[in-house]
């Protein structure tokens, strides 16, 4: 499992403290329709003079948690985006965020490292609120694992920063392991009835077991997947081994 790209861009960030203008911004960023954003748009929305907007936006910039992106501006409006920090401060902060997020940024080093090792982008495009869920709790859990790490070598010299990043590395491959652990046990034909609402009747309602069979199906079709559903297997028959002493 490669995390040579989440590291080194990671290596030295430092918590963000953002305010309340500045999260409105960021909100907007990742919920609009191209999750970029445009000054304009957001002096139209929002009851405030553009100096505190500016100012607002100017911040963000300055944390380099927004970058301007490339291209032609139109009108003077000029167009942003989340940078690989930003992306971590929105994946460890914040509770929602919609999945064409996760899809927007997919060839971003943050999400490269932590989902995309495991998963095609197309099959986090179809999740369903079940698996959406379980995916988000993992990058949170992925963050917080993260910031933990940065927080306890704030203060150490480079060689004692580097031999607890072995401990990131582990930490970060077993809570990856944890979620396809949890994906196969919700996903189990008697699961995916057991957690189903129930209709009127009482009985489980039927076009929601098909939403969730459906995308056991797309789960069985992705490749990388699979892949990390045999390792983790691999690793637990081991581990198994070494403690029942069994053959």
């Amino acid at each position: 499992m490669d995390y040579s790209n989440y590291l080194s861009i990671l290596y030295d960030y430092e918590k963000k403290e953002v305010g309340s203008e500045e999260k409105s911004i960021l909100f907007k960023v990742i919920n609009s329709v191209d999750l970029s954003a445009q000054i304009g748009s957001y002096l139209k929305l929002r009851d405030k003079d553009q100096i505190g907007d500016t100012s607002a936006m100017s911040r963000l910039l300055g944390l380099k948690l927004l970058s301007e992106k490339k291209g032609l501006i139109l009108r003077g409006m000029r167009k942003y985006q989340l940078t690989s920090a930003g992306l971590f401060y929105v994946l460890s902060e914040t509770t929602t965020y919609p999945p064409s997020l996760l899809k927007k940024y997919g060839n971003d080093p943050i999400l490269l490292a932590l989902l995309y090792q495991y998963f095609e982008v197309d099959t986090i495009a179809s999740s369903t609120g079940r698996f959406y869920s379980l995916i988000t709790q993992y990058l949170r859990q992925c963050c917080r694992i993260t910031l933990n790490w940065l927080e306890d070598t704030q203060n150490s010299n480079e060689e004692h920063k580097n031999k607890l990043m072995n401990h990131l590395k582990f930490e970060l491959e077993l809570n990856a392991n944890l979620l396809a652990f949890r994906i196969i046990t919700m996903y189990s034909d008697s699961n995916i009835l057991s957690l189903n609402p129930k209709s009127e009747s009482g009985d489980s309602d039927v076009a929601y077991y098909e939403l969730e069979n459906n995308m056991k199906e797309i789960l069985t079709k992705d490749k990388k997947f699979i892949e990390h559903l045999h390792k983790t297997n691999a690793d637990f028959k081991n581990g198994f081994k070494e403690f029942t002493h069994s053959d």
